[in-house]
């Protein structure tokens, strides 16, 4: 299945096989809508161009429209074909479709929305996982902590960060909580690589988490809602000084 964003591969014909034929259905149709290559009110090929360009069956073909349009991406219209959706109609917290997102190019417009996004969530959970946290929950922030702090390169940096703040979340043991997750785990990724980018010491934060830790070991909510707070409006202050670039520059390696 092709590995570059849709925008530049969507030409390119696509061979899929093996178990997993109808989730790279999806996931190829997904990211063709997302990035565009499919935009908003087109018709998608016919199913007999797109069986024969992604060289499957009608029915795996069939499957894969369903779930996308189950996501809020796709219309199928009977004897008129299958349209792209706008994109306010799409489930935009769907995990596939943040992560699509993330694959095919994130813009400035993107970040502010996420960050946002997380400024509202992530201080609460923070407070809430100061007094929820199991002996195990807290050890896994440590763990990803002590990643962070060992990481030689910015990848490492970004995957470690990644796993600091998923492990926050899940240590609210809130089980409508749980779910955001994995919702805000495939879309941080992209910011955290932008922040760590735009930094002269991409581990400038380290001290921030390590007092968003202590806060939370200590059992204080109200000082993990703060620090956590904190962190994130340095998240902010960054990306308005990195001059965010067009889509393509903003990939993650």
């Amino acid at each position: 299945m092709p590995s570059t964003p849709p925008s530049r591969s969507a030409s390119r014909t696509a061979t899929y096989a093996g178990r997993k034929l109808h989730g790279l259905v999806v996931n190829e149709l997904g990211r063709r809508v997302v990035s565009g290559a499919y935009p908003a009110g087109a018709l998608l090929p016919n199913e007999d161009q797109l069986c024969q360009e992604l060289q499957v069956s009608r029915t795996a073909l069939r499957e894969a429209v369903k779930v996308l349009a189950a996501k809020g991406l796709l219309e199928p219209r009977p004897r008129i074909g299958t349209r792209v959706r706008v994109r306010d109609q799409w489930n935009l917290l769907d995990p596939d479709i943040l992560a699509w997102r993330c694959a095919t190019g994130v813009d400035a417009e993107f970040l502010r929305h996420l960050t946002e996004l997380r400024e509202i969530i992530e201080p609460a959970a923070a407070s809430l996982a100061a007094t929820s946290r199991t002996g195990p929950q807290l050890a896994a922030i440590g763990s990803a902590l002590g990643e962070m702090r060992n990481a030689s390169t910015i990848a490492q940096w970004v995957e470690a960060d990644l796993a600091f703040h998923t492990a926050v979340l899940r240590a609210t043991n809130n089980p409508l909580l749980m779910p955001l997750a994995a919702i805000i785990g495939s879309a941080l990724e992209s910011l955290l690589g932008v922040t760590a980018r735009s930094a002269v010491d991409f581990k400038r934060g380290l001290p921030d988490h390590q007092k968003v830790f202590e806060a939370i070991e200590s059992g204080d909510a109200q000082s993990a809602l703060h620090r956590m707070a904190g962190m994130l409006a340095d998240t902010r202050m960054l990306m308005k000084q990195a001059r965010i670039a067009p889509a393509a520059a903003l990939q993650i390696d």
